[in-house]
């Protein structure tokens, strides 16, 4: 594990005990997922060659966290999301430490590219009950992400595997004049609505604005009131069904990974 790894996993746990003390004074509730979960189970901790942190909450405390409480944070704390920030190139919402500067490692080739150090908070929607309607549920949501990608085609993972579709997709989706036809904030505000409207007692919810993107659909149920786990040394929150969830999203969760997975797990580096 390098020094620098580190010192961004001690930053992002500081971030989330404040997170946390907000959402714990007005009876919010919240989860660790993905590699965050993960690494909870797995490590008690952040998994060691991790350097992001990754939390989820139900559709309606995300929205009253944002707009009444997340003002209580401490000052070296913003909020950053497409609605404070119309150039934001996510859907989801960061928590930022103004203290500390990083860049993605995906937009290193981009001049004067920078962000702060941030854990990312997800709203966990839920998805229409019926079959057909929920895939093409799915393929709404997928295609306006997509979109969004290629007219912000400086912000592509080039180091992400791909089918050959993805492949051909990107090639000609970064070829044609997008920037000209289509604003990202807007289709940002189109995938809002489209989120916002889905039931929030639907069986299968999740956060699919995650890197995941459909696999982190799972049933609901996982979810339940949510229990706490240890991670580097606290007591954070995450689903009540932790196996179930850490099975659906990886298998055999309690396997290492290969070097080279371990390799292409870092996000950030201090500048």
């Amino acid at each position: 594990m390098t020094s620098d790894i580190r010192k961004l996993q001690l930053i992002d746990t500081d971030i989330l005990k404040d997170v946390v003390k907000t959402l714990d004074r007005h009876h919010l509730n919240y989860y660790m997922i993905g590699g965050t979960l993960l690494g909870a189970i797995r490590h008690k901790g952040f998994i060691p060659w991790d350097d992001d942190m990754d939390i989820a909450m139900p559709r309606r405390d995300y929205e009253l966290f944002l707009s009444k409480f997340a003002r209580e944070l401490p000052t070296n704390l913003a909020v950053d999301n497409f609605k404070t920030n119309k150039k934001y190139k996510y859907y989801i919402t960061r928590i930022e430490n103004t203290d500390y500067k990083v860049r993605e490692i995906r937009n290193q080739n981009i001049e004067d590219s920078f962000a702060h150090v941030s854990i990312d908070i997800f709203p966990i929607d839920g998805t229409p009950n019926n079959e057909f309607l929920r895939k093409f549920y799915y393929f709404q949501v997928l295609s306006y992400r997509a979109l969004i990608s290629l007219v912000q085609k400086d912000n592509i993972d080039r180091a992400r595997k791909r089918s050959a579709l993805e492949k051909l997709t990107i090639f000609i989706g970064t070829h044609l004049p997008l920037r000209r036809l289509f604003s990202a904030n807007k289709l940002q505000y189109k995938i809002d609505r489209l989120l916002r409207k889905q039931k929030q007692n639907s069986e299968f919810a999740g956060t699919i604005m995650g890197a995941y993107r459909v696999k982190e659909i799972v049933p609901r149920k996982y979810f339940g009131e949510g229990r706490l786990y240890e991670f580097e040394g606290h007591k954070f929150k995450g689903p009540s069904d932790y196996d179930a969830y850490l099975k659906h999203m990886y298998g055999d969760y309690m396997k290492l990974p290969s070097k080279e997975q371990r390799e292409s797990k870092k996000h950030f580096e201090i500048i």
